[in-house]
């Protein structure tokens, strides 16, 4: 797959599949888009073009939110708005130097107790740091089941400061929902949580869709733009 869009829709929607099917909803690939069949949590796509031919009626028809990978959906008169874009960023295989704070803990999520600690960082990296959440309602432990998921916790002093992902496929690897808690900006450990969500030992390229605020530290590891991520979304909270 030559590609580097396709790249980062296919690493967008195995990433999808497998927390819905840790959430027992189901999906399915089928006509070029990968689709939930059951309505996800409002942080999880429902539908992903996995080609830029899919027609626009029959992508609207998903229970939530869609990305547009290669920008090609006409979804107004379906009764969606665009809720944002992101650019795909791409970084090529090849050494991640190793900067991470000497006071930064990296955990690899190994057991049910540690995917819980991992949900609430994380809620807590993309809120505030008083937001709470019942465990496994985006990220439940069954989420261990899939070898190719890869949780990652990054602590200080024995605190949680910081999450990360890292989804395994043949040709990439993609990176989501690094975060870290506000107190905790700016001090490196976000790069720290990209590179090990990169897992560099693959020697795989990395892609990913960052937010604004998230895509100069994106540029300093190597990744580059290679195209644009729409994001429609009907009413309602969007992802």
């Amino acid at each position: 797959m030559s590609d580097p869009v396709a790249l980062c829709a296919e690493a967008y929607a195995g990433w999808h599949a497998s927390w819905l099917t840790a959430l027992e909803l189901r999906s399915e690939r089928a006509n070029g888009m990968w689709r939930a069949l059951d309505r996800p949590p409002y942080i999880y796509l429902a539908g992903i073009t996995l080609e830029p031919g899919v027609p626009s009626e029959e992508i609207a028809r998903v229970p939530g939110s869609v990305g547009d990978a290669w920008q090609t959906l006409q979804l107004e008169g379906h009764g969606f708005r665009v809720w944002r874009t992101e650019p795909w960023f791409h970084r090529p295989a090849g050494p991640v130097p190793d900067r991470s704070p000497p006071e930064l803990e990296m955990v690899a999520v190994r057991t049910p107790e540690q995917v819980v600690e991992f949900e609430a960082v994380s809620v807590r990296g993309f809120g505030t740091e008083e937001d709470t959440i019942e465990p496994g309602t985006f990220h439940p432990p069954s989420g261990l089941d899939d070898e190719a998921m890869h949780m990652f916790i990054g602590r200080v002093g024995g605190r949680p400061v910081g999450a990360a992902m890292g989804y395994v496929l043949e040709e990439a690897v993609g990176v989501f929902g690094v975060a870290t808690i506000v107190s905790a900006r700016r001090r490196g450990y976000g790069a720290a949580l990209t590179r090990a969500a990169m897992l560099p030992d693959t020697g795989l390229p990395a892609v990913l869709a960052p937010s604004p605020q998230g895509a100069n530290l994106y540029r300093r590891l190597g990744f580059e733009p290679v195209g644009e991520l729409t994001i429609w979304s009907t009413e309602g909270p969007a992802p």
